[in-house]
């Protein structure tokens, strides 16, 4: 292996450990999420305002649920 090989080998491997951790940080202490709070059939609905699904009209907090 030559030697500008092997630092950009060496540079390449860092970034993606640095990116990895970083990651794993944010997860770990809940500062992301891996689960969408918004459903994706209707995150690009132009309809949401009008939609009479429950589960969008919970979103929009007009109505409560009730066991």
């Amino acid at each position: 292996m030559k030697r500008k090989e092997f630092i950009r080998t060496t540079g390449r491997l860092l970034l993606l450990g640095g990116i990895t951790a970083s990651a794993g940080y944010l997860v770990v202490n809940k500062k992301v999420s891996a689960a969408c709070s918004v459903s994706p059939t209707c995150k690009n609905c132009r309809k949401i305002s009008a939609c009479v699904n429950p589960e969008v009209k919970q979103e929009r907090g007009e109505v409560e649920i009730t066991p």
